[in-house]
């Protein structure tokens, strides 16, 4: 494999995505080191004891194991009356009904300020601390006419006071979609260590969001510059992975005149375009790879998944982006199948194909790793590992079609040098064509003056002392234009390149040749026989062995008067091969000429001694073998074997 080299000026452009990559990690670096630590807790029976914590040097990650009262909306009033029912078991979930309250008591150091925190309220919601409604988002009842969602943002204050205990009452009703119930996640900590903990979040996001979006424009630009569609599909990446990071916060920043129902779609499409962006840079990336229907197909699927999720009803909307997550998985596999098909042609991986699958296999490792380790694990907060999954993979992704783009030039340069190869080439064919023309023009010429001048003697009946002179140069001149024409096929011969091979009766072949050999040999009186027994067919080219055969018959008839020609034919059973020879009674071949005889341009004779080697190279290339089989003042065998049909060569 050739190496790859860069070229300076055309990997130029990639230097801006480093630099916006670099400053986006500098700030996570940075984020990082003013990183407040976040611990799970767990609450027991309803309460969180936190009176040994500090909460000035952590933050807090508050696990849903909170007490659940199904299809009730109970207040703090309630609660010290006794009248409430008994609390719902832990396997119980709130996806399962459409409103209910979660209360939970925190056991904290008197006299201390606490702030909660929930990053995503997407439904009816009313808190409640310590008896007090601190917040309300949209309107919480137990009818769904009634009941109002709203898109929300809770951070809430909360006061220990003397007792060192508040109580926390949150009600909720859902009836816009099948899952929601609960706020997840949600912090508790000091309120100076909140905000830290919310700049560091946001510095992060707003890192990762912004560096995507500047990538976009600038491959934008790119692909408006190189028409090319793999940086229009890269920037399409870098947005559907902008607005997934920041998709909650786009939704909360729109004006709250904005329906609810509108918000939510929103949030859907932006989640179900994230696969829609991989696979149309896939498929961008691996263009020759797979055929264009089934993406069409896909597409198709996704138009009407964009459909069903604007006009259906908003509790099923979430079904078709899964579904549209599952119809997915065919495209993906058959995308799949061409990359493996494409490779296993290839035989080889180049840098570009490794550095594009290693972008793929990040961004989904962080992806998976992100998601199965925040459902677990405080370690991960809300912005994790997949913001520097999707860096990396724009960054690896784009150096990846950079090389792409030079090998493309390279091939293209490489093409049109070949290009100019063949004109030179065909210049050079005609100017040997005119030359040939040239040549074969003048003994014609010689040939037509003398013939019309003959004829015209045979008309008056008056032949001159300059005819039979006249006649000898016509056949002298006759014999010369052969020759060329010989040689002339002999070189066109020589350069053919693809060969047709296919099932040859040996008779058939024989016959034919015999038909040709017949005339040729009636100058030196010589007789032709045929003598060929029961022979297997054999696998060649028709007209390469009948070249063989007239090669080695013109040869044989040379050197041999008033004799016989003999061609013959017989299985070698052992071997799977045909023998055929050529036997004449001619003179013979001197010693000192047999060890040349089939070597290209040796003659004893004069001839263009290109008729042996051609036999001997077309004889090779059927995968057998020729030879002089026996020479002597009494004649010469020449013998050659051909594969019978079904055996490879």
């Amino acid at each position: 494999m050739r190496p790859i080299r860069i070229n300076k000026s055309k990997a130029f452009w990639v230097i801006p995505v480093a630099v916006v990559i670099l400053c986006v990690l500098l700030l996570q670096y940075l984020f990082l080191r003013r990183q407040v630590d976040v611990r799970e807790v767990s609450p027991q029976n309803g309460v969180l004891d936190i009176t040994a914590v500090d909460c000035t040097q952590e933050v807090l990650n508050i696990q849903n194991n909170w007490d659940f009262y199904p299809n009730e909306l109970y207040t703090s009033e309630d609660f010290s009356s006794g009248t409430v029912k008994e609390k719902a078991d832990e396997e119980v979930s709130a996806s399962d009904f459409a409103y209910g309250t979660y209360r939970l008591l925190i056991r904290a150091k008197p006299n201390q300020y606490y702030t909660i925190c929930g990053f995503s309220i997407d439904y009816a919601t009313r808190v409640f601390a310590n008896g007090s409604e601190i917040s309300t988002f949209g309107k919480v009842s137990d009818h769904a006419a009634d009941s109002v969602p709203q898109v929300g943002y809770m951070t809430l204050p909360l006061f220990s006071g003397e007792s060192g205990q508040i109580e926390v009452i949150y009600q909720y009703s859902n009836y816009v979609y099948r899952e929601g119930g609960f706020i997840q996640p949600t912090y508790l900590s000091s309120p100076q260590n909140m905000e830290e903990f919310k700049a560091g979040n946001n510095l992060a996001s707003l890192s990762v969001s912004g560096g995507l979006l500047l990538l976009m424009i600038y491959f934008l630009l790119n692909a408006v510059v190189r028409k090319k569609s793999d940086f229009l599909c890269l920037a399409f990446c870098c947005l559907v992975m902008a607005l997934r990071d920041q998709n909650f916060y786009n939704i909360h920043l729109l004006s709250p005149d904005v329906s609810w129902y509108i918000k939510y779609r929103i949030f859907i499409l932006v989640v179900m375009l994230l696969p829609v962006a991989f696979l149309l840079l896939l498929k961008s990336v691996y263009y020759k790879a797979t055929k264009n229907w089934p993406l069409y197909v896909y597409l198709g699927i996704v138009l009407t998944a964009t459909v069903l999720i604007i006009v259906l009803p908003t509790q099923v909307v979430a079904l078709v982006s899964a579904a549209l997550y599952y119809a997915s998985i065919p495209y993906l596999c058959y995308l799949l199948v061409g990359v493996v098909r494409h490779y296993w042609k290839q035989r080889r991986l180049s840098l570009a194909d490794v550095l594009t699958l290693a972008g793929f296999l990040i961004l989904l490792g962080t992806l998976l790793y992100e998601a199965l380790l925040t459902g677990k694990s405080s370690a991960v907060a809300h912005y994790g590992f997949a913001s520097i999954g999707m860096l990396v993979f724009v960054f690896l992704t784009a150096i990846s079609i950079s090389l792409r783009m030079q090998e493309r030039e390279i091939a293209f340069v490489e093409s049109r040098n070949r290009s100019q190869m063949l004109e030179r080439m065909n210049q050079m064919n005609m100017d040997f064509l005119h030359k040939v023309a040239h040549e074969l023009k003048t003994p014609l010429t010689v040939i037509s003056g003398y013939a019309q001048l003959t004829g015209m003697q045979l008309s008056a009946n008056h032949l001159s002392e300059e005819t039979p002179e006249n006649l000898k140069t016509i056949q002298q001149e006759a014999k010369r234009l052969a020759n060329m024409v010989t040689q002339l096929l002999e070189y066109s011969y020589g350069r053919k390149s693809e060969i047709a091979f296919s099932r040859i009766h040996v008779r058939e072949l024989l016959d034919n040749v015999g038909a040709i050999a017949v005339p040729m040999c009636l100058k030196n009186k010589n007789e032709v026989v045929i003598d060929y027994s029961d022979c297997p067919d054999i696998h060649g080219n028709f007209e390469m062995l009948l070249q063989v055969f007239i090669n080695l018959i013109v040869n044989a008839n040379k050197h041999t008067e008033n004799g016989r020609i003999t061609l013959s034919a017989f299985p070698l059973d052992n071997e799977n091969k045909v023998q055929f020879q050529v036997l004449d009674t001619g003179t013979g071949i001197s010693e000192e000429y047999l060890v040349h005889i089939f070597e290209q341009g040796f003659s004893a004779d004069g001839s263009s001694g290109l008729g042996l080697s051609i036999c001997q190279e077309a004889v090779e290339a059927h995968g057998g073998k020729i030879w002089v089989e026996k020479t002597d003042e009494n004649g010469t065998i020449f013998a050659f074997t051909i594969l019978e049909e079904g055996e490879s060569c």
